[in-house]
């Protein structure tokens, strides 16, 4: 069992969702990129997708400077979804993420997007587009869309037939000045733009190391 998994089986029932939930997210990885039906009844897609948000910074490589120090926080902003801004922050308490605290945020339309390292979004297309636009370099945006990929955001999150699944766009990566693991790119359900030669090889083996 992951050691990071055994430490969330403890007593209390929201932990014990957030274990199952967790333990959900390695399935979907380790599955590439599709959470079944059945893993979504024993943990709410809200809580697995907040496992995921808490999981993808350990994949993800920031500019020089986007952390002071090797224990400064990471900083999570969450706007229009108020069930994973519940369910991340219970999950992050004293639970850090690569030997940083996690903070997370509740956000509310029209507050600024800056001074974050994670972004989750969910709204309109329309607002989307317009919102991704305000978010400055060095930060990864993950949107929460029933359609195509949203313009812009680096990560997307979508339901369909029942399972949970992600996309990448590698561009909107590389624009931010993201460097994403091979393995994060191995198990998305579907990676748009160039990949440099180790990402391409990693992606077509789908053989995810998470």
């Amino acid at each position: 069992m992951h050691s990071w998994l055994y430490r969330m089986l403890r007593p209390a029932p929201f932990l014990r969702r957030c274990a199952c939930a967790l333990g959900a997210a390695v399935l979907l990885l380790a599955a590439g990129g599709a959470m079944a039906q059945p893993a979504l009844e024993r943990a709410s897609e809200a809580l697995v997708k907040a496992a995921f948000l808490h999981k993808f910074a350990s994949f993800v490589e920031w500019p020089p400077g986007q952390f002071e120090k090797a224990d400064s926080p990471l900083k999570i902003g969450i706007l229009g979804n108020d069930a994973i801004w519940q369910d991340l922050s219970e999950l992050a308490k004293d639970r850090d993420r690569d030997g940083r605290p996690v903070v997370v945020t509740r956000l509310k339309d029209g507050d600024p997007l800056t001074g974050y390292h994670i972004l989750y979004i969910k709204t309109t297309a329309a607002r989307m587009t317009e919102l991704l636009q305000q978010v400055p370099e060095g930060v990864l945006t993950i949107a929460d869309s029933d359609g195509a990929h949203p313009l812009g955001s680096v990560i997307s999150f979508f339901v369909e037939t029942g399972n949970v699944r992600f996309g990448i766009s590698v561009d909107s990566a590389t624009r931010q000045k993201l460097r994403l693991s091979p393995r994060l790119l191995a198990v998305a359900r579907n990676v748009q733009g160039s990949l440099p030669a180790a990402e391409r090889l990693a992606y077509l083996r789908r053989v995810p190391q998470f």
